[in-house]
């Protein structure tokens, strides 16, 4: 039988498995320490082998050029975008606390008295709400937890949360939490505990001109506030609003990046191209064929030697002329 010449180990195995032969543990033993002494002898050969001209040093020396290019080229971009948006986020919150400093001190300061606590204080519950949301990312992220995709809202989706929220429908079944759950649970109260004493750090001076009980006090402040002091008050809630959820996107996105950059990394690293893999998967290749060829050879002789042993034992047959003669004889 006429086998082909293989060139990757996957085809002569493919043709073994078509033939019906299975190779032994012993034989695939010996496949792999061919393999490893012909990489020996092929990093050997490399060693030994040197650029005879000018134009095979550059030819070699090119390509790595390129590549050495291209990857300082990626280590600057994702370097330089991890340090800008990395250390541009605690750098948003610091100027959120140097901007929104006084007024959540002032917050603080409706319920503490020691300036130092208050202002300490202050600064921990900013960087606080940094904290979290890389925490939040890191818990789901080790769980292997995908949030589900945020949809435009409808009543269709309304009445099916409403329904889920009875437990309405014979289809209904619980829906499980992130495994941060917790810490979005404090993050959402960060978020809020900011901006409640944001807004109270500036009506601090109007909360304390106002005299009498503490309803009185709101429906004056409410129906008696000029229209400078209530855009001066919804101003400045608006802003620490939008630098509190500001920050917490980009925290997120940084918390992204972060391990998109560090699976990239890894997977890099694994996949480094062998310079002799097509010559050792050929070798391999080689040694897959000579044992097919040798079982297939001993699977034919065993064949021939079945069908001798079955002629031989198949009773003879007498002439038909030599039969029909005998009577008249």
């Amino acid at each position: 039988m006429n086998i082909p010449q293989f060139s990757t180990m996957q085809d002569a195995e493919n043709f073994a498995a078509q033939h019906g032969i299975v190779l032994s543990v012993n034989e695939r033993r010996k496949i792999a320490e061919i393999q490893s002494a012909e990489r020996a002898r092929l990093q050997s050969l490399a060693q030994d082998e040197k650029p005879a001209t000018f134009a095979d040093r550059w030819n070699a020396f090119y390509p790595r050029l390129l590549e050495f290019i291209i990857s300082t080229g990626e280590t600057l971009l994702t370097f330089s975008q991890t340090i800008i948006v990395s250390l541009g986020v605690p750098l948003v919150l610091v100027l959120l606390l140097i901007v929104e400093h006084q007024r959540v001190v002032h917050g603080i300061a409706l319920f503490e008295a020691d300036y130092a606590l208050a202002s300490f204080a202050a600064a921990a519950l900013v960087l606080l709400n940094l904290v979290l949301e890389f925490q939040v990312h890191y818990v789901e992220h080790s769980a292997g937890y995908i949030a589900a995709r945020s949809q435009k809202w409808s009543f269709r989706i309304w009445l099916t949360n409403a329904a889920y929220t009875a437990g309405i429908g014979e289809n209904w079944q619980a829906q499980e939490h992130s495994p941060a759950h917790r810490y979005k649970v404090l993050l959402n109260i960060v978020t809020f505990t900011i901006l409640a004493l944001a807004l109270a750090g500036s009506m601090k001076s109007v909360i304390q001109a106002t005299p009498g009980a503490w309803y009185d006090a709101l429906v004056t402040i409410v129906t008696q506030s000029d229209l400078l002091t209530i855009l001066t008050w919804a101003g400045g809630l608006l802003f620490a609003a939008a630098a509190v959820l500001s920050a917490q996107g980009l925290s997120r996105y940084v918390a992204i990046r972060t391990v998109e950059i560090v699976a990239q990394m890894e997977a890099r690293a694994a996949a480094t191209d062998d310079p002799h893999a097509a010559e050792i998967d050929a070798a391999g290749a080689t040694v897959i064929t000579a044992i097919i060829a040798d079982k297939l050879a001993k699977q034919e002789a065993r064949a021939q030697n079945a069908r001798v042993k079955a002629m031989a034992n198949l009773p003879k047959v007498e002439d038909e002329d030599t039969a029909e003669a005998a009577p008249l004889a």
